[in-house]
């Protein structure tokens, strides 16, 4: 009965260890996870890091809104000293807050920079329109202009030709009239000779006194 009874003893204060072992291992995991979550940063201070990264990835960002980035860089980076320095979780907290508002007011700024180029583009796009449809006009009143030109001096041809031929006319009708003035004029002198010239009549012998006379 005693063998019994010891090795009853032995047993029970064996299981009582262990139980005793296992609880101390269970606390000792539960003090050193209390002590890791102690030293992790706040999620805020992550979700911080993320978004100056993806606006720092961004080219229309980095290159619109270079100040308002920097000025997110610094808040970042005032978060991160403050959680190496001090581990002040709600400080560091409302730090990563005011960082991802410098990281949103950075996207707004490239987004307003974005916005007004486009305005820019479109003003010059609409001024270049507006210069080719002056330009156009211009070509085709220019046209018109030569157009109404060549016509001028196409008619100012044609009236100088006709006034030429007109001319030419003229000279040829006065002409004419003084070649029929002139042959009026000879035939008027040729039918005068013919009447003063003397007929050989029966007045032979007046004409013959005539002669004689002459």
């Amino acid at each position: 009965m005693d063998s019994k009874g010891e090795k009853a003893m032995r047993r029970a204060t064996r299981e009582y260890m262990f139980v005793c072992l296992a609880m101390g291992t269970v606390v000792g995991m539960s003090l050193v996870g209390m002590g890791c979550s102690t030293h992790m940063p706040p999620m805020e201070l992550d979700q911080a890091r993320n978004a100056y990264a993806q606006a720092q990835a961004d080219p229309q960002v980095s290159s619109r809104a270079p100040v308002a980035l920097r000025e997110a860089e610094e808040a970042v980076r005032r978060a991160e000293q403050t959680w190496d320095k001090e581990k002040d979780v709600r400080e560091v907290q409302n730090l990563s807050a005011v960082a991802q508002q410098r990281v949103e007011l950075a996207r707004a700024a490239a987004a307003q920079k974005q916005a007004e180029a486009e305005a820019e583009q479109l003003a010059a796009e609409r001024e270049r329109i507006l210069l080719e449809a002056r330009t156009r006009q211009a070509q085709r009143s220019q046209e018109a202009a030569e157009q109404a030109q060549r016509e001028a001096d196409r008619a100012y041809q044609q009236a100088r030709s006709a006034t030429t031929q007109t001319t030419q006319l003229t000279q040829e009708l006065a002409t004419t009239k003084e070649e029929l003035a002139a042959r009026e004029q000879a035939a008027r002198e040729q039918a005068a000779k013919a009447q003063a010239k003397p007929s050989h009549c029966k007045r032979g012998t007046r004409c013959h006194s005539k002669k004689q006379s002459s």
